[in-house]
C-alpha cells in the first residue's frame, strides 16, 4: 500500500461519515421484510420483486444524489425509514389503484414501480429546489 493511498480503514471511516453506509444498512433490511411481505401477501413475484428495487435501490440512490451528506449518521437512518414508508405507500397505493383498469398483476407492477420512481424523483426535486 503506497503512502498516498488511504487505508480501507480510512476508507470505511469515511464511507461511514458520507451518510452512504448507513443508509444502505438501513435500506436492504427494510426493502427485503417489506419486499417479501408484499410478494406473499399478493401471491406474486413480479410487485415484492418491484418493491425491493424501489426501497432498496432507489432510496439510497435518492438520499447520495438529492440529500446532503453532512449530517449525522442518525438523521440518514431516519431518512430511510420514512423515505422507505412514503415509497411503500405510494407503491402499493399505485399498485391497486392499477388493479382497476388491469388485471395482470405484473402490469399492475410495473405501473405501480413507474408512478413510484416518477412520483418519488419528482417529491424529491421539488424538496431539493427549496433548500
Amino acid at each position: 500500500m503506497t503512502a498516498d493511498r488511504p487505508t480501507l480503514r480510512e476508507r470505511y471511516a469515511d464511507d461511514l461519515r458520507s451518510g452512504s453506509l448507513p443508509v444502505l444498512l438501513t435500506a436492504v433490511p427494510i426493502a427485503m421484510v417489506v419486499a417479501l411481505g408484499s410478494a406473499w401477501y399478493w401471491d406474486e413475484f413480479a410487485g415484492g420483486f418491484l418493491l425491493l428495487m424501489t426501497i432498496g435501490g432507489l432510496v439510497p440512490y435518492a438520499h447520495e444524489n438529492h440529500w446532503p451528506q453532512d449530517g449525522p449518521w442518525t438523521r440518514d437512518v431516519l431518512w430511510t425509514i420514512a423515505a422507505s414508508a412514503v415509497a411503500s405507500g405510494l407503491f402499493a397505493g399505485s399498485y391497486l389503484l392499477a388493479g382497476v383498469p388491469l388485471s395482470d398483476p405484473t402490469y399492475r407492477a410495473v405501473v405501480a414501480f413507474g408512478v413510484t420512481v416518477l412520483g418519488g424523483g419528482t417529491v424529491v426535486g421539488s424538496l431539493r429546489r427549496r433548500r
